[in-house]
């Protein structure tokens, strides 16, 4: 079974919302229209926008993320026959019969069973020697990264792993379905807020995080894996690196300053921004850092605003109810 790009668990996905995302921005789809995602997160709102013929600018902090892009949204080419023969060799592996590594070592009886992570390990050592060229390594960096979420020992993201012992699972890696799409990608990895100073687009699209809840503590284990840096300063028993420099300001006090300047900052003809109504939460960290208010305000500073009312099902922690979560649309047609 091939794998896809949708086929991870991730918090904030907009994968249920893609159809709604689209309809409402479909009136200023016109050729060659050009379509910034600047909080990609799982890249499916460009894959989307891509089938859609729009050219993409697809973009997000985590080093993890960019390698997926690479993987399902560039033109780049890749032998599959070669890939296959590669991924058949990685899934005979039997954990059991390797030495700690790194990657076990850390992970090991936490996030995945010892024999799982000394295979996870092992292979991620392995890519790196392959006689392959980057489309490939993107490739099956990506495969292992989905395989290595899919048999994680935890809720569904890696703030902290599970009590019950881990079970060995295996690891499986899939070819990723690459797709030929209409559109074209440009591919980054960068602070939005310095990005868009560099780009121009027709329609931005914005998701960025509201609360102060950090994406990479929840990847933490992925984004190390993807990095291979092999850092040996870890924080508390979740086992997380150090990772300030990757931590995002929209998390923080100083948000509504951040995503000012963004969209002040933005060279587009349309903004979208997505904000769900996560201002009342029981939980503290996922209470919004920037109020809808603040956000009308920032955005009409542009143009006129709509919003759009999408009824979706939210991230929980176990300590947040929501009884009528909504997920909004922001569109702002800017004033030229």
């Amino acid at each position: 079974m091939e794998l896809l790009i949708g086929n991870r668990r991730y918090t904030g996905s907009k994968r249920a919302l893609l159809n709604d995302i689209y309809e409402n921005i479909k009136d200023y789809h016109k050729k060659d229209v050009v379509f910034a995602d600047l909080f990609a997160g799982t890249g499916v709102v460009s894959a989307f926008m891509l089938e859609k013929g729009m050219n993409v600018i697809v973009n997000d902090f985590l080093y993890s993320n960019y390698i997926a892009y690479q993987t399902w949204l560039s033109g780049d080419k890749f032998s599959h026959k070669k890939l296959e023969k590669i991924i058949l060799k990685y899934n005979l592996i039997k954990g059991e019969k390797l030495k700690d590594n790194y990657f076990s070592k850390i992970y090991g009886g936490k996030y995945f069973s010892v024999s799982d992570a000394k295979k996870i390990g092992y292979i991620r050592d392995e890519i790196e020697k392959e006689s392959i060229n980057k489309k490939e390594k993107y490739i099956l960096i990506t495969s292992l990264m989905y395989a290595t979420d899919k048999i994680a020992n935890t809720v569904g993201h890696f703030e902290h792993f599970l009590s019950a012992k881990p079970e060995n699972k295996d690891v499986v890696l899939r070819i990723p379905k690459i797709d030929t799409f209409l559109g074209k990608a440009n591919i980054y990895s960068e602070d939005a807020n310095k990005l868009v100073r560099k780009i121009e687009c027709d329609i931005a699209y914005i998701d960025p995080p509201y609360n102060a809840r950090q994406y990479v503590n929840f990847y933490h284990v992925l984004e190390n894996l993807a990095r291979w840096e092999k850092p040996t300063e870890f924080e508390g028993t979740s086992m997380k690196f150090k990772r300030n420099n990757l931590k995002s300001d929209y998390s923080k006090s100083k948000a509504p300053e951040i995503f000012k300047d963004l969209i002040d900052n933005l060279k587009a003809k349309v903004i979208v921004v997505s904000y769900n109504n996560t201002y009342s939460a029981k939980s503290s960290a996922s209470n919004n850092k920037i109020s809808e208010k603040q956000l009308i305000k920032i955005l009409s500073s542009r143009g006129k605003v709509n919003v759009k009312e999408i009824k979706h099902k939210s991230f929980n922690s176990g300590k947040t109810n929501f009884l009528d979560h909504k997920e909004k649309l922001y569109i702002c047609k800017v004033n030229l």
